[in-house]
C-alpha cells in the first residue's frame, strides 16, 4: 500500500522541464488528487534554480548515499540540503519512511526521448514501469549501475526512479517533452491508485531494458584535456547498436577514431553535463527483464 508520493523538480537547477511541471502542478493541485494516496511535490534546489545552474558546490543527485548522509563533516550546500531532504522524503532504509514513492523530474541534452532510469529493484517500481510501458510505447527503460551507486535522490525511499527526456538543452524548455513528462507522471499516478485499490492490471511479465554496462570517456591528452569530439555518425543515436570498428570519435584534425570494444547500445551521447564527469556516453546492454509479480 502506497501512502505517500513524491515528485520532485529541479534537482539540477537549469533542468526547467521538472521545475516548471511542480510550479504547474503548485497552481492546480487536483490534477494530481487520486483517492487512495497523498501527493506531495517539491521543488529540490533552490538556489541552483535561482541562479540556473545544474548546482552550486556539487550534485545533488549524487549526494544521497548512505556514506555521504551519515557525514556530519560535509558541510557543503548540497550535502547539507541532502540531509534536510532525507529526513522530509525519507529516512533512507527507514521502515517507516515518510515517502513511499520517489520520481525525480529531469532532462538531458542528449537524444534520449521519453525515458526512465532506474536503479531501484523493488517489487513495486518494476510494476509500476510495467504498467507504464503499456501506457506509454516508446517510453524507454535503463537500469543505471553508474558513476556512483545508491547516490540518487529516489534512493531515500523503497520505491521509485528518475523520468530523463531529451534532447532538451541546459535552461531550455520544450512544449512537446513537458507534455510528455507531465502525461508519465499522470500514467504513474494512476498505476498507484490502481494498485492500492487491488485492480487487476494485466501486467506484462517481460519488460525490455537497458543494462548499463559501462562509462565511456572522450579522448584526453597528458593533460586530461579532451582532444576528440562525438563523431558526426554517432550523434543523437542513442538507444541504437555500435559495433566494432564503427565510427565513434573525431579529433580536431578530422580523424576518425573507431569503436573497438564489444556490440552494445549508445545511451546519453554527448550529455552537456557529463563533460565534468568524464564520460561521453554510457554503453549499455539491451534484455529482457522478466518480471514476477
Amino acid at each position: 500500500m502506497i501512502k505517500k508520493l513524491a515528485i520532485t523538480g529541479g534537482t539540477h537547477g537549469n533542468e526547467l522541464t521538472g521545475i516548471y511541471l511542480v510550479k504547474r502542478w503548485r497552481q492546480n493541485l487536483t490534477l494530481l488528487k487520486r483517492e487512495s494516496f497523498e501527493i506531495t511535490i517539491r521543488l529540490m534546489n533552490l538556489k541552483a534554480i535561482k541562479e540556473g545552474r545544474r548546482y552550486v558546490d556539487h550534485d545533488l543527485n549524487r549526494s544521497f548515499s548512505l556514506k555521504s548522509l551519515s557525514d556530519n563533516n560535509l558541510e557543503t550546500y548540497e550535502a547539507v540540503l541532502a540531509k534536510e531532504i532525507n529526513t522530509l522524503l525519507g529516512e533512507k532504509g527507514s521502515i517507516h519512511p515518510n515517502v513511499d514513492f520517489i520520481v525525480d523530474l529531469h532532462t538531458t541534452t542528449a537524444n534520449m526521448g521519453l525515458s526512465i532510469v532506474v536503479s531501484n529493484d523493488s517489487k513495486l517500481t518494476w510494476e509500476a514501469i510495467a504498467y507504464l510501458t503499456i501506457m506509454e510505447p516508446e517510453l524507454k527503460v535503463y537500469r543505471w549501475q553508474g558513476d556512483e551507486e545508491g547516490a540518487f535522490v529516489d534512493s531515500i525511499a523503497p520505491n521509485g526512479f528518475a523520468i530523463e527526456v531529451g534532447s532538451v538543452p541546459q535552461g531550455v524548455l520544450r512544449a512537446d517533452l513537458f507534455l510528455k513528462t507531465e502525461a508519465l507522471v499522470y500514467h504513474l499516478l494512476d498505476f498507484i491508485d490502481k494498485h492500492n485499490k487491488n485492480e487487476v492490471l494485466n501486467l506484462p511479465r517481460e519488460v525490455e531494458i537497458y543494462d548499463h554496462e559501462e562509462l565511456l570517456d572522450y579522448p584526453r591528452n597528458e593533460e586530461d584535456e579532451i582532444v576528440a569530439m562525438v563523431h558526426q555518425d554517432r550523434q543523437d543515436r542513442d538507444f541504437s547498436l555500435i559495433e566494432k570498428g564503427d565510427p565513434l570519435f573525431m579529433t580536431l584534425e578530422g580523424e576518425t577514431i573507431y569503436y573497438e570494444g564489444e556490440t552494445l547500445y549508445t545511451l546519453f551521447i554527448n550529455e552537456a553535463a557529463y563533460y565534468e564527469k568524464g564520460f561521453a556516453m554510457t554503453l549499455a546492454q539491451k534484455k529482457v527483464l522478466s518480471l514476477v509479480f
